[in-house]
């Protein structure tokens, strides 16, 4: 988003983060998160931002591939929700463990347990490039003994590849960090810890655990992608509120 382009309010939204779960509106303004917190008080807050009708969208960080083939960035693996690719291939970088976890084995639980940090990514499969597919691989597929929580399959897909490059960037939906982030078809959401179970944490908001999607059910499908506040994939505008059916979904 260039400086001189409007603020931009997503509002109705779910969003991804344990500083504000209960968050329903998101400030996009030069380039950074500005704001995050109740839909009402953003629009006392806010009246001169471009409004964003996100009713029932999940708000995530972007994905990164860390086992790309290269680190072009496609208009399939934008339209996936991947913001960064990462031609780092498996094994370690960075002291993270790069695993492809649609086309190799892996005991998660336990590199986790030894204190491994995790990044995960395609490899180049074509069948391997649905980055949900990764988060459902390594937290609801294979052995139960070696599965983890959704969250710590999702950390892994997203936070886990800035760290195997390097990078500081927190891979955070932080008021003040780069806007940088997913816009998700409304889901249903829940909380899945390890093996096939739905509990150790709350689903309470004020738990502050984060909500992710049911991935019993498929993968979400990405509305939108957006990188250093620049709108890069966007389906939005054809699938307006209007056109949903009543359980929210296109």
């Amino acid at each position: 988003m260039s400086p001189t382009a409007p603020a931009q309010l997503y509002t109705g939204i779910v969003l991804y983060s344990t500083a504000d779960p209960e968050a329903s509106a998101m400030l996009v303004d030069g380039g950074l998160i500005a704001w995050a917190g109740p839909e009402d008080s953003a629009r006392v807050l806010f009246p001169d931002a471009q409004a964003i009708d996100a009713t029932g969208c999940l708000l995530t960080p972007g994905f990164v591939d860390a086992a790309a083939p290269d680190d072009a960035m496609p208009a399939a693996s934008l339209a996936r929700g991947i913001v960064r690719r990462l031609p780092v291939g498996t094994g370690a970088s960075e002291g993270v463990r790069v695993i492809t976890p649609l086309t190799e084995q892996a005991d998660y639980r336990a590199l986790l347990a030894e204190g491994v940090p995790l990044a995960f990514g395609s490899g180049g499969a074509p069948d391997a490039a649905d980055p949900w597919a990764w988060v459902r691989a390594a937290a609801q597929e294979g052995p139960l003994e070696h599965r983890i929580s959704d969250r710590a399959a999702f950390l892994a897909a997203t936070r886990g590849g800035h760290r195997a490059a390097g990078d500081r960037a927190p891979g955070s939906l932080l008021t003040g960090e780069e806007a940088t982030f997913v816009v998700w078809e409304p889901w249903d959401l829940t909380v899945r810890g390890q093996g096939e179970q739905f509990e150790t944490w709350s689903t309470d908001p004020r738990s502050r655990t984060p909500l992710l999607p049911d991935l019993a059910k498929g993968s979400p499908r990405a509305l939108r992608t957006v990188i250093g506040g620049e709108v890069v994939h966007d389906l939005m505008m054809q699938d307006a509120p209007s056109d949903r059916t009543e359980d929210g979904r296109p």
